[in-house]
């Protein structure tokens, strides 16, 4: 914050001070960085960042130890079929054609639900070696969660051809195993969001921390910078303001920027500043400038060089 008031303030006392050329603008570019940091603490056991480097959204930046969270599912699934037992120990007896047709379609379906879950677990874990994409792991996802709800309805269906000496007993169980299943899928979420991808493509700017370091919540991992998030900042003089309203195209001058690089004013500053030293009267009135962003429209300098902007003709 510091480095940017005091680029911004070196930067109007350039504008103040310029007289060669009254239309153009000066500014710098300014990255629209993330901060990415994972939803729970612990320690960092692989880093897979590194500085400097382009990714691609969905790419694994950097994964927490996951030790506890894999036991802990591991204790849910176990609970899980336990419940999943004793529900169907329980569904057995009374007018046997039809519970045997439901408990075989039960059985078909928990059959599917195992294989799915098998999916889903090694498309994680291919997806944080970085071997399989994103779109296939969802899709193991979708089919995993489509197995559980046909296991639910099935095991409803048994329910209700069950006696009715024992439909109570039957709704109990049933809703234990809903709920360790339910339990599971937390865990598994809980495994899964130990690790941090790219939210978009991208640039990795800065490794904040390292393998080994502890991170969280409030303790970032990377500094990330998205594609398309440099922006042009520039103070406009209050006598141009009317003449360079949002959507004015600009064109930008700097070191390294191709000739054709351009601009687009993206907002003004509702209120304005003076240029120091302050001096409240009119002949003071062309020292006012307000803050402007800008998108780049091609070619986007690395964040923090100086540049020079002035409006396109007839644009």
């Amino acid at each position: 914050m510091r480095r940017t008031r005091a680029i911004a303030f070196s930067l109007i006392v350039l504008l103040s001070g310029c007289g060669q050329n009254e239309d153009q603008l000066q500014g710098y570019a300014e990255g629209k960085f993330v901060m990415l940091a994972p939803d729970t603490s612990g320690r960092i056991a692989v880093m897979s960042a590194v500085e400097g480097a382009h990714v691609d959204a969905g790419v694994m930046l950097f994964q927490l130890e996951e030790t506890i969270e894999r036991a802990a599912l591991d204790a849910a699934q176990a609970s899980a079929a336990a419940a999943g037992a004793r529900f169907d120990d329980a569904a057995v007896g009374g007018r046997e054609p039809e519970i045997a047709a439901a408990r075989e379609q039960l059985a078909q379906a928990r059959a599917t639900q195992t294989k799915a879950a098998a999916d889903r677990q090694r498309f994680q874990t291919l997806f944080v070696a970085g071997t399989v994409a994103r779109a296939q792991l969802d899709e193991a996802v979708a089919a995993a969660t489509t197995a559980d709800a046909q296991v639910a309805e099935l095991r409803q269906r048994l329910t209700i051809v069950a006696l009715p000496a024992r439909e109570n007993q039957l709704r109990a169980l049933q809703a234990d195993a809903v709920g360790a299943e339910a339990q599971a899928r937390a865990a598994a979420d809980t495994l899964r969001r130990r690790g941090v991808a790219a939210p978009a493509a991208g640039r990795v700017e800065r490794l904040i921390r390292r393998a080994g370091d502890v991170a969280g919540p409030s303790l970032p991992v990377v500094r990330f910078l998205p594609d398309g998030s440099v922006r042009a900042i520039l103070f406009i003089p209050a006598p141009q303001l009317a003449k360079l309203p949002v959507g004015t195209r600009l064109g930008v001058h700097c070191d390294g920027c191709p000739a054709d690089t351009q601009a687009e004013i993206l907002s003004v500053a509702d209120e304005a500043e003076f240029t120091p030293p302050v001096i409240y009267s009119d002949a003071e009135r062309a020292r006012l400038v307000f803050r402007a962003e800008a998108r780049f429209t091609g070619f986007m300098p690395p964040p923090g060089t100086p540049v020079r902007l002035e409006a396109l003709k007839g644009k």
